[in-house]
């Protein structure tokens, strides 16, 4: 099939692509949702429908969940690259995610929760770099990526604006299972669109196979590699609880450390590899401070819904004049990156000869990533009983940075993937989120015993990062061929 024939769908893109967008919608919905309310699940009392766990533990577990998620998009990206191929990995995913919230949805307690956590894991780890990967995939014309890439984070954060409302809303009348099963339902519709679109339109863009199969030679060194971390994994928590070492406070310390000791695994295994040319070499090290910025982003972006979701109880929860309810501001971000990035795909299709350079629109980015959190100072200073009007400017400043970083990074990181490593590659990037919020993990007690030190330090890592990119970025433009 031609380009020219490929091209009849939304905005001159491929015409399965809006089944790519549903099925990112219903991911994000069922996450999002699921996450506006998880914290306060964990904390509440029984009473309130809750686990009553402590709050230390209930920020640490929420942001493990999320640096867990996201670090499974390593293994998720790799069964991509080598065993199922992008296309058929995304439904697994989503059958594993499906599975978890029906698990979270039933009135079991901490068994179900961590059942659940452990399915969502799996799932989202398959499906969410592979969505990714595919909007790469049916896009064939390098000037159309960055609109492709912002109208799919469209897609994302419509679902992350409408899910904490519906969820929250719903919890607050029937409770916290009942809330649950909404990103159950809105799953399983996500799954039933991405069949019909994929027998209808995406069968004919993609391809099915693996790009690089395991070769017969290699299998048994990869199962034996795979049986071995296993193991690994399985008598280190199995130790930690003979010796009653085990805590939430240990574990994130070493989710964190795996993160980054993953990370520089995957920097190094790629520059290494002879399936990389020297071309490809160049651009992967150039892309080493994008990914920095994605740890900067996401250690403060989704500390909104984990460290920023119980600073929002301290507050008085007025909004200009309206109470709302906790898990409500949870709706700022996405609502403000809805918007932004449309705005912003509009402005690269018309401006695009006029803007600033790739890094030093990184670099206004990272700047208004650490004025959000500047912004929670002076209601960290207060202690409690502050206008909750900080914490929306805060969420919605932090969202414009997002979105010159964000959306853009997606569309880079498939443009800069060595051919061999293309799902792995999205994979890594998905990678920055787990390390930014495992820190979060490992610091959750920091963050409630000094708060305000915490809010100074997240503020002032980013603008430094910021003015260490704007340095660089005429030599690091000419290693990406820009």
């Amino acid at each position: 099939m031609t380009e020219v024939e490929q091209k009849k769908g939304l905005f001159g893109l491929a015409k399965g692509f809006p089944t790519i967008l549903g099925t990112e919608f219903a991911e994000r919905f069922s996450y999002y949702g699921m996450k506006a309310v998880l914290l306060y699940y964990m904390i509440n009392s029984a009473a309130q429908g809750g686990l009553g766990l402590p709050r230390a533990d209930g920020v640490a577990i929420s942001a493990l969940y999320g640096a867990l998620i996201y670090m499974s998009a390593i293994v998720g990206g790799w069964l991509s690259d080598r065993v199922f191929g992008a296309a058929r990995i995304v439904t697994i995913g989503g059958f594993f995610i499906l599975a978890g919230h029906i698990v979270l949805a039933l009135p079991f307690g901490e068994p179900a929760l961590l059942a659940s956590l452990a399915l969502l894991i799996i799932g989202t780890g398959m499906l969410k770099p592979n969505v990714s990967t595919l909007v790469g995939s049916v896009v064939k014309d390098d000037k159309d990526a960055n609109v492709a890439f912002s109208l799919f984070y469209v897609a994302i954060n419509l679902g992350s604006f409408i899910s904490p409302i519906v969820v929250s809303a719903l919890q607050i009348k029937y409770g916290f299972h009942v809330a649950f099963s909404a990103a159950a339902v809105v799953m399983g519709l996500g799954l039933a669109i991405y069949a019909w679109g994929y027998a209808r339109f995406l069968r004919h863009h993609l391809d099915v196979l693996a790009p690089n199969p395991i070769a017969k030679t290699e299998r048994k060194k990869v199962t034996l590699t795979i049986v071995s971390i296993i193991m690994v994994i399985v008598f280190g928590f199995w130790l930690s609880i003979m010796t009653h070492t085990f805590s939430i406070g240990a574990l994130s310390k070493v989710v964190t450390v795996a993160a980054v000791v993953l990370t520089g695994y995957y920097f190094t295994h790629i520059l290494t590899s002879k399936l990389v040319t020297s071309g490809e070499k160049r651009k992967v090290v150039a892309y080493i401070p994008i990914f920095l910025s994605g740890v900067a982003l996401w250690a403060v972006q989704e500390g909104g819904g984990t460290i920023v979701a119980e600073f929002v109880t301290r507050s008085d929860h007025n909004f200009i004049g309206f109470k709302i309810a906790d898990a409500m501001v949870q709706a700022v971000n996405p609502f403000v990156v809805v918007f932004g990035t449309a705005t912003m795909a509009f402005v690269y299709k018309v401006f695009a000869d006029k803007l600033p350079n790739l890094f030093q629109r990184y670099a206004i980015g990272m700047a208004l990533v650490g004025a959000s959190y500047l912004l929670l100072l002076t209601p960290a200073l207060t202690g409690s009983g502050f206008s909750a009007n900080w914490i929306v400017l805060s969420l919605g400043v932090v969202a414009f940075g997002e979105v010159l970083i964000s959306p853009v990074s997606l569309a880079v990181t498939n443009r800069l993937a060595p051919k061999a490593f293309e799902a792995q590659m999205m994979a890594i990037w998905f990678l920055s989120n787990s390390v930014g919020q495992g820190i979060n993990a490992s610091l959750s007690g920091f963050y409630l015993n000094h708060t305000v030190l915490y809010f100074a330090i997240y503020a002032s890592v980013p603008i430094l990062f910021a003015i260490g990119l704007v340095m660089g970025a005429k030599q690091l433009t000419h290693m990406i061929g820009d």
